[in-house]
């Protein structure tokens, strides 16, 4: 993660408590900055989310296994709605996911700040484009690309 990641994560984060009129404790906004910051580069798999949790409560996996669950949870529903509701399921659903997620991984304050971490991120409304596969991509997966600013690509 780089500072410029940083900067403009915080610069959603900022942006979408000023537009949710939703005030973040300093650690909760640190923590979705750093959050963003991360998943600028790193991808996000917001299929089967509900059967990874499952697997990892079976497998008493290490915290920072659901850790990251539940950041994707958080990610995925604050962008990516269409693509988690398109079978069926519901965004309350993946939001209790991902409150669930961070409880097992021991962060009690990051799972009750999860409503308010997400309102932050819808109202910051950044620009979220579906691009189809490339020909020569050998899985027919969706690629989505997530501008974080208006002349940034990221």
């Amino acid at each position: 993660m780089t500072n410029t990641y940083l900067a403009a994560a915080r610069d959603l984060v900022i942006k979408g408590m000023c537009e949710s009129q939703v005030a973040l404790s300093v650690e909760l906004e640190f923590y979705l900055a750093s959050t963003l910051a991360h998943y600028i580069d790193h991808p996000i798999m917001p299929d089967r989310l509900t059967l990874r949790l499952m697997d990892m409560v079976q497998r008493r996996a290490r915290r920072v296994e659901p850790r990251e669950l539940g950041d994707e949870c958080l990610i995925s529903c604050a962008f990516f709605a269409a693509r988690l509701t398109r079978h069926g399921g519901t965004i309350v659903h993946y939001a209790g996911l991902g409150q669930n997620a961070y409880e097992i991984a021991g962060m009690p304050d990051v799972a009750h700040g999860f409503p308010e971490m997400l309102d932050v991120l819808q109202a910051s409304k950044p620009i979220s484009r579906e691009h189809p596969p490339r020909s020569d991509d050998k899985a027919q997966e969706e690629h989505t690309v997530l501008f974080l600013g208006q002349r940034h690509r990221y």
